[in-house]
């Protein structure tokens, strides 16, 4: 029904851009305008249908009038009145080519909804988030100290054995595909800081950006424990996980552990960090993270263009889509040094 309203909506403004042309004595059509109509109602029907905070449709269309006002400096209260305008506006305003309208209003769409998961990447590849964080965090910094373990690789995996047997890890983004995946390169490099008598273990995950089965990594350290909540789209009673034993590793590898967040990054590495704050398994270092914590399921368009929209949300009683609170503040600049300082005191 959401998607028919849209469609009616759009009839409206098409039936302004296709109105004839006055009077006179050769009468002559409009040309219609380009708006990209399918594109905007499959975005529309995405975010209206599938979202999990169960944005009004309203607000959906508000955010795009809004977004569109922004783009031509003018104001055009609702669809009604801006189909109106359509034609006047794609005439006074020839730098808004189809494409740029398009992205505008399915960025003013996406403002609907709270979750900086959603987002729209166009037809040259630009990203649109439906939050945009201002990140005034750093990248990880593989420190100078100690020998390397190996790395980086094609998901930023590397690893350093720093003075007193602290295992610094990092790596840039979840990657798992046909022939990589991150938590068994995670493993193996873990295996090296064992065999190289490793003591701690410190995970630096400032500015990963995520991507999958950063669970599978946390269940390392865990042992059937209960994990995150999935929350659904339509709510309800959330859905609990837990740590799946046979991925629990020796206890050889049961090290005290610290891992380093800030605002930098998001999803993959929260959820990591997330799952073991709930079991205070892990010290979590730095500043409090992004608050990006779900799952989308991603619309692919005709012209290359792609809207991936949250359809689960990842909750813990402590955690949420708010950020993970770090149990120890520290800066970027001294965040290492107090992750190792707090790991020296566990040995």
């Amino acid at each position: 029904m959401r998607a028919l309203r849209f469609l009616a909506v759009l009839a409206l403004l098409a039936a302004a851009c296709n109105a004839p042309a006055p009077a006179a004595t050769s009468p002559t059509p409009t040309a219609s305008v380009d708006i990209k109509r399918t594109k905007l109602d499959i975005s529309y029907a995405s975010l209206s249908d599938q979202d999990v905070h169960k944005v009004s449709s309203k607000k959906i269309l508000d955010g795009a009038i809004a977004a569109i006002n922004a783009e031509i400096k003018k104001t055009v209260p609702d669809f009604k009145k801006f189909a109106e305008a359509a034609a006047v506006v794609k005439s006074q305003n020839p730098q808004i080519t189809a494409d740029r309208y398009a992205d505008v209003a399915i960025e003013g769409m996406m403002s609907a909804t709270p979750d900086c998961h959603t987002y729209y990447v166009d037809p040259s590849g630009g990203v649109h988030r439906s939050r945009p964080e201002p990140a005034n965090g750093s990248l990880a910094r593989i420190p100078t100290t100690g020998t390397s373990l190996g790395g980086p690789d094609e998901a930023g995996l590397a690893g350093r054995m720093l003075p007193g047997g602290i295992v610094y890890i990092t790596w840039h983004e979840f990657v798992v595909t046909g022939t990589y995946k991150i938590f068994d390169e995670v493993r193996k490099m873990m295996d090296k800081g064992v065999a190289g008598g490793g003591r701690a273990w410190l995970f630096d995950l400032r500015g990963n950006v995520g991507g999958f089965d950063a669970d599978t990594i946390a269940a390392f350290f865990l042992n059937g424990e209960k994990m995150l909540n999935i929350v659904y789209r339509g709510g309800g009673a959330a859905v609990w996980t837990s740590a799946r034993k046979e991925w629990r590793l020796p206890d050889a590898y049961q090290l005290p552990l610290a891992v380093i967040l800030n605002d930098r990054g998001g999803s993959g590495p929260e959820v990591f960090a997330a799952d073991l704050k709930e079991n205070k398994r892990a010290t979590i270092v730095g500043g409090k993270s992004v608050g990006c914590m779900g799952a989308t399921s991603v619309t692919n368009m005709t012209d290359g263009s792609r809207l991936a929209v949250v359809v689960q949300e990842f909750t813990g009683a402590n955690t949420g889509n708010v950020g993970v609170q770090p149990d120890v503040q520290a800066d970027d600049v001294t965040a290492v040094d107090k992750a190792i300082e707090i790991l020296k005191q566990k040995f």
